[in-house]
C-alpha cells in the first residue's frame, strides 16, 4: 500500500494539527492580503481531497475557507495532484463544491508551476506545499514562487519531512561506513532531497550519526538541516519564516515541520496564533487516540492494560478545549511574561512579532495571541513595560521597559 493511500485511510493526530492550521490561517491571509486585490489558494500536493471516512483533506478545507470569505474577498483555488487515481477522486470531490472559478489539475507541480503562476498575476498568493517526501526544488521555490514578479503578497506554508531527511541521512552514513552503494530507489530519493535542499550540503550534518537506528541524533541532524535550509531561503527570497515541529504525540521525535515563509510580520504573528489554537485540537486528538486504544485493550481484558474499561474517564470525545485553555492560561501567560522580561534583559527593547520564537518559548503550539496580549497587560500593571497591550497592532510596537534594564553581559 502506498504511503498516500495509507495516509488517507485515517487522519493521524499530526494531520489534525496541520488541518487545524488550514482551518484558520488562510482566512486571515485572505482578509488581510486580499484588500484591493484577488486571492489565490494553491494546494500543490492536494491528494484525494478527502479521507476515506469523508473527513475533509487540505483541498476541501481551503475551498471551504474560500467560500467563507467570498462575501468580501474574491478567492480562487488551484489544486494539483500527480497521482492519476487520486486526481480523479480529487476532481470529483472538488466539483461537488460548486466553485467553477477553481482549477483542479493533474500532474506534477514542478512541471505545472510555470503555467500556474501567470494565472496568479496580481493576486495575493497563499501556497500550501505538503508532499509525501520532498516538495519543489529549491530554485523553483525561491525564484518562481517566493520571488514571483509583481508586488502582490506571496506566502508559502511548506511541509519539511524531518523523518525523511533523518532516514536518508542515517542511511547514507551507514552505507558509507559499510562501503556499500545505495539502492537505485535510495539514489533517487537522495537526488530528490538534493534538489529540494539545493545541493548535497545537508549530508555533512550527519557525520555524527551512527546509522539508521541512531534516531535521536539523526533527528537532531535533520532539524539542523531544516534550520540551515530556512536561513538560506530567507536570505535568497528576502523573507521571514516561522516553523512548528509536529509530533504524533508529546515527548516523541518530530515527524515534520510546518514552515511559513512570508515578507510581513503580520503573517508570522497570525500564523503563531493559528498554531496555538491548532495545538489544542492536536492535544485532544492524540489524547483521544490514546484513550480509545486503552479502552480497546481493557475491553479485551488485555493484561497489559493500565485501566479497566470502567475506569477510562473521561471518554475520548469529552476533551473540552475551553476547559483546557482555562486550566492552562495562567501558566502560559506567566511563561510569556518571563520570556518577555528575559528578552528585555538580554537584548533591550524589541518588537514582539520579530521575536516570536523567544516570546512563545515553552508554550508555542498551545498559547495564542490573546495570551501574549494578557502578558503585556500584566507587565504594564506591574510597571515593568510602558506598553499597554491595547490596540490591533500592539505586536508591531517596540516593547519598552518602564525603567532602564541592565542588559546581560555577553
Amino acid at each position: 500500500m502506498s504511503a498516500s493511500r495509507d495516509f488517507f485511510r485515517e487522519r493521524k493526530a499530526q494531520a489534525v494539527f496541520k488541518h487545524a492550521i488550514l482551518s484558520r490561517y488562510p482566512v486571515v491571509f485572505a482578509s488581510k492580503a486580499g484588500r484591493g486585490r484577488p486571492v489565490v489558494f494553491l494546494d500543490g500536493y492536494a491528494g484525494r481531497g478527502e479521507y476515506e471516512d469523508g473527513t475533509p483533506g487540505s483541498p476541501l478545507l481551503l475551498a471551504q475557507k474560500a467560500t467563507r470569505v467570498s462575501s468580501f474577498r474574491q478567492v480562487r483555488g488551484i489544486y494539483v495532484e500527480r497521482n492519476d487515481e487520486d486526481y480523479q477522486n480529487l476532481k470529483r470531490v472538488m466539483e461537488q463544491q460548486g466553485r467553477p472559478q477553481d482549477l483542479v489539475l493533474g500532474g506534477d507541480l514542478q512541471n505545472l508551476l510555470p503555467d500556474i503562476l501567470p494565472v496568479t498575476r496580481g493576486a495575493a498568493l497563499f501556497a500550501f506545499l505538503d508532499p509525501f517526501g520532498t516538495a519543489l526544488d529549491r530554485n523553483q521555490l525561491v525564484r518562481q514562487l517566493l520571488n514571483r514578479p509583481g508586488s502582490a503578497p506571496t506566502e508559502v506554508l511548506l511541509h519539511i519531512s524531518i523523518s525523511t531527511v533523518a532516514r536518508m541521512g542515517g542511511l547514507l552514513r551507514k552505507r558509507r561506513e559499510e562501503g556499500k552503494p545505495l539502492s537505485v530507489a535510495d539514489e533517487k530519493t537522495v537526488a530528490h532531497a538534493n534538489r529540494f535542499l539545493g545541493g548535497d550540503w545537508w549530508q555533512k550534518h550527519f557525520a555524527p550519526v551512527a546509522g539508521v537506528k541512531d534516531q535521536r541524533r539523526a533527528t537532531d541532524a535533520a532539524l539542523a538541516v531544516a534550520a540551515e535550509y530556512q536561513a538560506g531561503i530567507r536570505a535568497d527570497a528576502r523573507c521571514k519564516s516561522l516553523s512548528m515541529p509536529i509530533q504524533h504525540k508529546p515527548n516523541q521525535l518530530p515527524k515534520y515541520l510546518l514552515v511559513l515563509f512570508t515578507r510581513h510580520v503580520d503573517g508570522l504573528w497570525w500564523f503563531a496564533d493559528a498554531v496555538g489554537k491548532a495545538g489544542r485540537e492536536w492535544e485532544g486528538a492524540w489524547l483521544g487516540a490514546e484513550l480509545r486504544q486503552a479502552k480497546t485493550r481493557a475491553e479485551r481484558n488485555d493484561t497489559d492494560a493500565l485501566f479497566t474499561a470502567d475506569e477510562l474517564l473521561p471518554a475520548p470525545e469529552a476533551f473540552d478545549v475551553d476547559s483546557y485553555v482555562q486550566q492552562n492560561r495562567a501558566s502560559w501567560e506567566r511563561i510569556i511574561e518571563q520570556n518577555i522580561q528575559r528578552l528585555l534583559t538580554q537584548s533591550g527593547p524589541f518588537v514582539l512579532a520579530d521575536r516570536l520564537e523567544e516570546v512563545y518559548a515553552g508554550v508555542f503550539g498551545a498559547a495564542s495571541s490573546r495570551h501574549v496580549r494578557a502578558a503585556i497587560k500584566s507587565l504594564h500593571r506591574q510597571h515593568v513595560v510602558q506598553n499597554t497591550g491595547v490596540g490591533d497592532n500592539f505586536h508591531r510596537q517596540l516593547i519598552i521597559p518602564v525603567r532602564p534594564i541592565t542588559r546581560a553581559s555577553a
